[in-house]
């Protein structure tokens, strides 16, 4: 009888730990929504609009800015692409547009630091 409670009790200890971890497990990290923030380029500033969704970066949009087109413009649009494939800000920088990437970077780092979700 008593090897029976104890195993009763070893049972229902083991499913409740697997429903913590679930539970667990649902938490996210970044709050769903569309963050603005503002960045200074080689051109002056401008704003950037990164959106999370599901712990993810969905997607970054750049205002209307005045970096040169084929240099801190081709700049934007690539690392806008490797941002949201590797789902961080921190990319490789691109050659030749070092203060366009580096304000892009800090733009899109202080949207994913608005999106922390701190409760717990």
């Amino acid at each position: 009888m008593k090897k029976i409670t104890t195993l009763f009790l070893v049972i229902m200890l083991c499913g409740c730990s697997q429903q913590k971890k679930q539970e667990e497990s649902k938490k996210t990290i970044y709050k769903d929504g569309t963050y603005t923030t503002s960045a200074i380029g080689y051109g002056g500033e401008f704003q950037v609009e990164t959106t999370i969704k599901d712990d993810k970066i969905e997607d970054i949009v750049v205002k209307e800015h005045n970096e040169t087109p084929s240099i801190g413009g081709v700049a934007v649009e690539q690392m806008i692409t490797s941002m949201k494939k590797e789902n961080k800000y921190d990319v490789d920088t691109i050659s030749g547009a070092t203060k366009t990437s580096q304000a892009l970077k800090e733009a899109v780092k202080e949207a994913m630091e608005k999106a922390k979700n701190t409760s717990k």
